[in-house]
């Protein structure tokens, strides 16, 4: 299953495609040059097959690549960060 993440037209968050089928999404605020991920949903017909993985990979790398810092308020992202510590770095304070 290929599982394809873009940024929103608008720049508010990442989605998420199966097939060309929405499968989720990462929202996310910017605030004082830092971005703050805040929610994290994976459609029921997809959960527990990559998805959410994929999104927060994505959006940690773009962060990385702006090289802006980032807080983990969504508690997915959180324990995402958690099982693959070298993304770590990325977080505010960390």
């Amino acid at each position: 299953m290929q599982v394809d993440v873009k940024l929103s037209p608008g720049g508010e968050f990442f989605e998420a495609e199966v097939d060309g089928k929405h499968a989720g999404q990462l929202e996310f605020v910017r605030r004082d040059g830092v971005i703050v991920y805040t929610h994290t949903e994976v459609d029921a017909e997809f959960e527990g097959k990559g998805v959410g993985g994929a999104l927060v990979r994505a959006a940690l790398d773009g962060a990385r690549a702006e090289g802006v810092k980032i807080v983990p308020r969504c508690p997915f992202v959180k324990t995402w960060i958690e099982r693959h510590p070298d993304y770590a770095d990325l977080v505010e304070g960390g």
